[in-house]
């Protein structure tokens, strides 16, 4: 990164990146790096692949899979420690503990970086997304509303509904009793009505008899 950084400098738009471009560029020139030659790196490149094949063979297995290779890096990073004032990576186990802890911090510092770039980042895509999501946003709580109101209905309808059917079975119940009861109440009128008719015509023969 350091050797692509100042052949191929990027132009910083704030103050943090021309502190990073100038810390680039101050490292390169205090440790400059060797322009390689592209057959060497091509023997270079041969012998990586080689020593791929011999471990390969020598392990038993073929090509590994993004999510292998990933749980072997998870499982392995912790144990390798950069040292910064050595400008190399060393096994844990054999760094002071004054290295861990730097090589802590380093790790640490890089963590809350990467954080708060991918915390930019999120903000800025919750931004585009609320722009491009506002007015299905909107049409969303308005139909949850709706969707919610039509639910209270339904509830609604649904007890009247229910209290109907019980008043229903309790009048059932009692109809063929009030029934019964109008019929015993009209047979009583029509013989209260007869009796009355009787004692009528007995009263007018007798006023009859009278005059």
């Amino acid at each position: 990164m350091q050797s692509h950084t100042l052949p191929n400098p990027i132009l910083p738009n704030n103050k943090r990146g021309v502190t990073v471009l100038s810390q680039a560029q101050s490292y390169l020139e205090q440790n400059p790096y060797q322009n390689i030659e592209k057959d060497v790196i091509d023997i270079a490149k041969q012998l990586l692949m080689d020593e791929m094949e011999v471990v390969r063979d020598d392990m038993a297995h073929g090509e590994l899979s993004l999510d292998a290779y990933s749980a072997v890096w998870e499982k392995c990073s912790p144990q390798i420690l950069y040292l910064e004032n050595q400008s190399k990576d060393i096994r844990a186990t054999k760094a002071t503990k004054k290295g861990r802890i730097v090589a802590s911090k380093i790790k640490l510092n890089e963590s809350r970086v990467h954080m708060t770039v991918e915390a930019k980042r999120a903000a800025r895509w919750k931004r585009k997304l609320n722009i491009l999501l506002g007015r299905y946003q909107t049409r969303a709580q308005v139909s949850t509303k709706q969707l919610h109101d039509l639910r209270e209905k339904i509830e609604q309808a649904q007890l009247q509904l229910s209290a109907f059917q019980f008043l229903e079975k309790q009048e059932q119940a009692v109809a063929q009793r009030r029934i019964n009861q109008l019929i015993d109440d009209v047979k009583e009128q029509n013989e209260r009505e007869r009796s009355l008719q009787l004692e009528f015509a007995k009263f007018k023969e007798q006023l009859q008899q009278i005059q």
